[in-house]
């Protein structure tokens, strides 16, 4: 298994604040997607510098039960949750099935889940989606969420997610595209770079991808 490194520096500059808003232009509500693009985060040979233990509130007072599962176009998403409860960890499945909602039911809350800064780069995801007019379905996993490290208002959160039971279709006739997403043969790991706002909100400010994370 190839281990993904990452520094002390990405924890601090996830807990700096963001650039200025940059305008934002609501897309379109016609479902499309393409490829699923993951953004790899910067990686060392160095192992990580020792931070100190998760200490997130737990706190999510107010919010919903958790789903076992969540239902978006033809794509039914599947939870499985560790026992602890917090906002950090379920930032990237709520983020995730936003995003998917973006590409399939035009919805753009998917970026109330990251940074101003980070904006351009989620835009940049779903408009591949819906430049190519592709959607997806079928069914995919998130398991095995961990937060590794909270420093300041930085924090660095790890999910697995296995896409094998999905697929890149078309918008217009749902049939699978060809060739698929490589990105969907096999589990693979999501690790966000948290940023907690002037609102304590935990929100997203980088992604990182590791392909055999997972395995």
């Amino acid at each position: 298994m190839r281990k993904m490194t990452v520094g002390l520096v990405l924890l601090m500059l996830a807990g700096c604040g963001q650039a200025t808003e940059r305008t934002y232009q609501p897309q379109e509500a016609a479902p499309a997607t393409g490829e699923a693009q993951k953004e790899t985060a910067p990686a060392t040979d160095e192992a990580a510098p020792e931070t100190s233990a998760p200490s997130e509130s737990p706190s999510v007072s107010a919010r919903a039960p958790r789903p076992a599962s969540a239902q978006v176009g033809d794509l039914k998403v599947r939870f499985d949750w560790p026992e602890k409860d917090t906002a950090l960890l379920r930032l990237f499945p709520e983020y995730y099935v936003a995003m998917y909602r973006a590409v399939i039911e035009g919805d753009n809350g998917f970026l109330d889940h990251v940074v101003l800064d980070y904006r351009p780069r989620a835009l940049q995801w779903a408009s591949e989606f819906t430049d190519a007019g592709e959607v997806v379905a079928g069914r995919s996993r998130l398991y095995r969420m961990k937060v590794n490290a909270v420093v300041g208002k930085g924090a660095e959160v790890d999910t697995c997610v296995d896409e094998r039971a999905m697929k890149v279709v078309s918008a217009d006739t749902g049939e699978p595209v060809k060739p698929q997403p490589t990105e969907l043969r096999r589990p693979y790991l999501q690790r966000i770079f948290a940023h907690k706002d002037g609102d304590g909100v935990w929100r997203i400010k980088l992604i990182g991808y590791d392909p055999e994370g997972c395995s």
